[in-house]
């Protein structure tokens, strides 16, 4: 990923959470961690896909998908996030002989719990985030328990962390 579709990337992720915390506070919505996840991807992002767009079409996002685990990790080879971007449609973490080898440009991990970003989620992500130059990690948290929607989101890129990324 070149440093303009990286910019593109942060762009996407930026405006359609935007839309996104804009939309739910308007509206009253109501939900929880998968339900938000999904409205996002089907409401905000999948309405950006199209070509010359960094998100060419809907098959590039998948929810609750494989992912390579990242080196050093003691658990299984391949573990399920959130939210994944792909670089191509279609895409998954198999390669032909079946081994979860193939990144993703993006992961989105949300939590609706607690009062901050998942540590873990950071942890994880910066991790990852260190054996890719072509990926960026997002962790989120979303409250919907007060009068407004709030927002934060941690940025992570080539093991670099940006807390506070995005607040809403």
């Amino acid at each position: 990923m070149t440093p303009r579709q990286r910019r593109l990337l942060d762009d996407l992720i930026r405006d359609s959470l935007t839309e996104f915390v804009e939309s739910v506070s308007a509206s009253g919505w109501r939900g929880r961690e998968r339900e938000a996840v999904s409205l996002f991807a089907f409401g905000h992002l999948v309405p950006r896909c199209g070509p010359g767009n960094l998100l060419e079409s809907p098959t590039q996002i998948g929810i609750e998908v494989a992912v390579p685990q990242h080196p050093g990790a003691r658990a299984k080879r391949q573990v399920c996030k959130d939210l994944v971007l792909w670089p191509l449609p279609a895409m998954t973490c198999w390669d032909q002989p079946g081994r979860p080898t193939r990144r993703p440009i993006a992961i989105l991990e949300w939590k609706t719990r607690g009062r901050m970003v998942s540590s873990s989620d950071v942890e994880w992500l910066t991790a990852f985030s260190r054996t890719s130059s072509h990926f960026v990690g997002y962790a989120l948290r979303f409250d919907r328990t007060g009068r407004a929607f709030r927002l934060s989101c941690t940025r992570i890129h080539a093991g670099a962390v940006t807390p506070d990324w995005l607040r809403l």
